[in-house]
């Protein structure tokens, strides 16, 4: 990597942080869209994989560390890193329009909460019924929450941001 790819990789792990930070100290825990897993799918699309899975891994470990450390940050970490690197397979050499890049950050993000949801629930409870109450709890309050469909609307406003973020950004032309 060359100087210019760490500091960008460096400054896109850093901005999910203070964006995260700033949500959680402004409105709490609510959750409304997904820095983390934003700017690793953009990162993966600007500067490859590589970057996708340390600016993914980063932003929820740094974070974490002002928010909360525990168990949940390792799967938390490790699968919006594996996110990252898959948008940096996915569309490193591609131009994907609007449409096709909401459709696929869609199935990315909504990848992303089902694979932690399972981690997470697997920890507490067989196998089959994790994975169970990980759909479930994308849409009904699971494990006692209160908030209805908060995966969708997460995966929607995380995908929307996405979509209107990375053509601006590939536009300006400053990670090549």
């Amino acid at each position: 990597m060359n100087t210019k790819r760490i500091a960008l990789t460096a400054n896109l792990a850093a901005i999910p942080v203070a964006l995260r930070i700033i949500k959680h100290n402004t409105i709490g825990t609510i959750p409304i869209i997904n820095f983390p897993v934003a700017f690793a799918l953009i990162s993966g699309a600007l500067l490859g994989p590589l970057s996708g899975f340390v600016v993914g891994i980063l932003s929820f470990l740094v974070s974490d560390i002002f928010l909360g450390l525990g168990y949940w940050t390792i799967g938390t970490s490790l699968t919006c890193g594996l996110i990252g690197l898959i948008s940096g397979i996915l569309w490193r050499k591609r131009d994907p329009c609007r449409l096709e890049l909401l459709a696929l950050t869609l199935m990315l993000t909504f990848t992303y909460d089902i694979l932690t949801s399972i981690l997470l629930y697997a920890l507490f409870m067989p196998l089959q019924e994790a994975v169970i109450m990980g759909l479930i709890g994308l849409f009904l309050p699971a494990m006692g929450g209160t908030l209805y469909a908060m995966g969708p609307i997460v995966e929607l406003s995380t995908s929307i941001l996405v979509s209107i973020l990375l053509p601006k950004i590939k536009g300006v032309k400053i990670y090549e």
